[in-house]
Parts: structure tokens; C-alpha cells; sequence
């Protein structure tokens, strides 16, 4: 009787280590994206997790949930509780709950160039520490943000011009004399074609997603910050996950941003070919333009962040 049961203890034993073994059954993850696949800034992720579900196939699949399914601003901790198992979207969004996220919209360098310095590491530890999330990279990464008005800058002034802000550039705006005015990006277009606001800073891509084509005029640069939006994992189901599934997602990742420069460009040129032909005039402001919108957000964050700031900052600002 003995000899039986120790047997079946021995047999249990090596069953539940089987169990534990890499290699474990494919596993479904939901993912939130703060945009539909229709828009520009999301079309790219979506393009990521085809590629992903077919690489990764028999290890895990992904389901994204348009933004119908959790309103965006929500997204992130939706993610941060285990509600959704992945997140797409800006790191402002969570700025209150991460305020160092806005080194994302300050690097100089590509997440490749981040993963080789480090960069990612201290990255990925804050967002595992403040929302209990798995940094894997970042999207729409070296897409520059401009100035667009309908009215003429005086000698790269805004004096007067009403225009359209978020925090991340409040301070920018305001330097260069600009009336700052919170409006959501769905209620831009109203605002422009009413006059009630002469214009807003956004980047290259997508605006004739909203129409704001049809009334800008100018476009200001040379481009500044940068749009980048991480991809995150809830670091729970991270870390449920078996090693081979752990491991194709962190491929795939890197797999990413190796494609992306490519992406970014053919998106780019795409997106400039839709700005021509709507007659809006670019009209080149020197460095020091954009140096000045970088150089106030890096102050703004130092003041919160000093020793963060002192870390990070060579990271997002070398090639390597």
C-alpha cells in the first residue's frame, strides 16, 4: 500500500512538473489600442500583431479591442489591473500615474538604439514599478510634431493666435505668444472652421484623418518631440507566461523595430503627398525652434524628475 502510494506521489510530482515545462498551450491575449485600425497611428500595431500572431503561432495569439470596446484614457489602467492583457497608446494618456513617460516624446534616438543602451531597461523597471506593466518597445517612434495655423506667423510669432494645446506643449505655446485653448481633438475641426481657433500643433501624419486639412494653411517647423506610443504587457500575465511565449513576444519586438524606419518612411511619404496637394505652405523656423519646444519639456520634467532627468537623458539623445 505504501509502495503504491509513493508511487502516485512520484507520478503527481512529475506531472506538474511537465505542466511547468516551456512549451505550454497557446494562449489568447487582449490587447486595448487607443486608435482603430483606420487611423494612421494605430494601422501599424495592427500590421505588428498579424505579423506576431502568425510568427508566434501555437505559442499565442493576440485580439485587439478597438477603442469602442474601453474608452481610451482608460486604456492604460484597464492594463494596469488585468482587465486587458496589452496596451497600445501614448504615455501621456498616463502621465499621472507615470510623469516620467514624457522622455517617449523626447528621444533623439530609435527603441533600437534604447535597447542597446539601456534606455529600455530603466524604461521597462519604471513601468513595471508604477503600472505593472512589461515595456516591450514603441510605435510610431521618429514622427515629429508641427505648428499648423491658418493665419500667418509675424517674424515666427503666434501673438494672438488662439490655438489648440495639450500639457505635454502647453509651456511651448505659450513662449511663442500663442492663446493656449484645451480643445479635444474630435471638436478641432469645428473650432477651425468657425475661426474660434487659428490653429494646433500635431504631427505629420493624419490630418485628413479629421479634416483638418481643408482649413490649415501653414505648417511650421522644423519638426520637434517626438510621437512615439509604447506597447505594454500587464506584467502578471507576463509573467504567467511559459518562456517560449515570453520569447517570441520580446522577438517580435525587436523584429519591430527592425522593420520600422522602413514603415515610418513609406508612411511619411504617404502622408505628405495628402499635405501638398491641400496647399498648405511649410514654412521653416531654423533649429532653434525646435531645440526650444525640446529644451522646455526636458525643464519641465526636471523640475519633477531631476535625477531621472540626469539618467536618461544621454540614453535618449545617443545613437547608442
Amino acid at each position: 500500500m505504501r509502495s503504491r502510494l509513493l508511487a502516485a506521489l512520484v507520478t503527481a510530482e512529475i506531472c506538474v512538473g511537465f505542466v511547468a515545462i516551456p512549451g505550454a498551450a497557446e494562449v489568447k491575449l487582449t490587447a486595448a489600442s487607443f486608435q482603430p485600425e483606420s487611423v494612421v497611428f494605430a494601422k501599424h500595431f495592427f500590421q505588428w500583431v498579424r505579423e506576431t500572431n502568425n510568427r508566434c503561432a501555437g505559442k499565442l495569439t493576440i485580439e485587439v479591442l478597438e477603442p469602442e470596446a474601453i474608452e481610451p484614457q482608460r486604456q492604460w489602467y484597464a492594463l494596469q489591473i488585468g482587465e486587458v492583457d496589452m496596451y497600445f497608446g501614448p504615455a501621456n494618456y498616463y502621465r499621472g500615474a507615470l510623469p516620467q513617460g514624457d522622455v517617449f516624446n523626447l528621444a533623439q534616438n530609435d527603441p533600437a538604439a534604447q535597447r542597446r543602451n539601456s534606455a529600455w531597461s530603466i524604461l521597462n523597471a519604471l513601468h513595471n514599478e508604477k503600472l505593472n506593466a512589461r515595456y516591450l518597445t514603441a510605435l510610431i517612434a521618429g514622427v515629429e510634431f508641427f505648428l499648423y495655423t491658418t493665419e500667418p506667423a509675424i517674424d515666427g510669432r503666434f501673438d494672438g493666435l488662439r490655438l489648440r494645446s495639450v500639457p505635454l506643449y502647453e509651456n511651448f505655446l505659450r513662449s511663442l505668444g500663442a492663446q493656449t485653448q484645451t480643445v479635444s481633438a474630435e471638436l478641432l475641426r469645428t473650432e477651425l472652421e468657425r475661426g474660434t481657433l487659428d490653429g494646433y500643433i500635431w504631427p505629420l501624419w493624419g490630418l485628413d484623418v479629421f479634416g483638418w486639412d481643408q482649413f490649415t494653411k501653414y505648417r511650421y517647423g522644423p519638426g520637434f518631440l517626438n510621437t512615439a506610443a509604447p506597447v505594454l504587457v500587464n506584467l502578471d500575465k507576463w509573467q504567467s507566461l511559459a518562456d517560449d511565449q515570453r520569447d517570441c513576444m520580446s522577438d517580435m519586438a525587436i523584429w519591430l523595430e527592425a522593420k520600422w524606419s522602413e514603415w515610418r518612411a513609406a508612411e511619411d511619404a504617404a502622408q505628405l503627398a495628402v499635405l501638398e496637394p491641400a496647399g498648405i505652405e511649410y514654412v521653416d523656423l531654423g533649429t532653434d525652434f525646435a531645440r526650444w519646444a525640446e529644451e522646455l519639456l526636458w525643464a519641465q520634467l526636471e523640475q519633477a524628475e531631476p535625477e531621472f532627468v540626469q539618467q536618461i537623458r544621454p540614453l535618449l539623445t545617443s545613437g547608442d
